[in-house]
């Protein structure tokens, strides 16, 4: 990273993401302990307890290890639980911003912001569930200006006619 280089935002998506998931799996786990009073299998139902355990902390693992982190000139997201996966691209490539907030995301003051890049790996960064996301969308727009000035691109649009 170059010294004068500078984080403006680190984080990962909010587990809110897995709502429905977290809510299914504690459903089924409710109904193993119910299975366990209900039944005469006493114990050996309770070790089916096991599966949604592991299918909740793996979904909340798979979403803590995805790591997104905006710096003065680049975007970088990191994605892998056992294996990682880094994907960046500069600032300046990014032409076009998009704030989404589905209605559970916004009860709980989350958005999702797409931006749309010139560049060819990556024409498009989604950045999932992340909180207060109109200001995080303004801090990249400003800083995109910035190192756009500062490298002297400008992004030309050739309307085909």
């Amino acid at each position: 990273m170059n010294p004068e280089e500078t984080v403006i935002w680190k984080g990962s998506p909010s587990q809110w993401t897995n709502f429905g998931a977290y809510f299914f799996w504690l459903l089924v786990a409710a109904g193993i302990v119910a299975a366990y009073f209900l039944t005469q299998l006493g114990p050996l139902v309770l070790t089916a307890l096991v599966l949604p355990i592991v299918f909740i902390f793996s979904r909340w693992l798979k979403t803590r290890s995805q790591v997104y982190e905006i710096t003065s000139e680049r975007v970088r997201i990191s994605t892998g639980m056992l294996s990682r996966t880094t994907s960046e691209f500069e600032l300046y490539r990014v032409r076009d911003y998009t704030i989404q907030e589905p209605f559970l995301l916004r009860l709980v003051g989350r958005g999702n912001l797409i931006l749309e890049t010139a560049d060819r790996t990556n024409p498009h960064c989604f950045i999932h569930a992340v909180p207060n996301v109109a200001h995080l969308k303004d801090q990249i727009r400003a800083q995109t200006e910035r190192m756009r000035q500062l490298r002297g691109v400008r992004d030309i649009e050739i309307n085909p006619q």
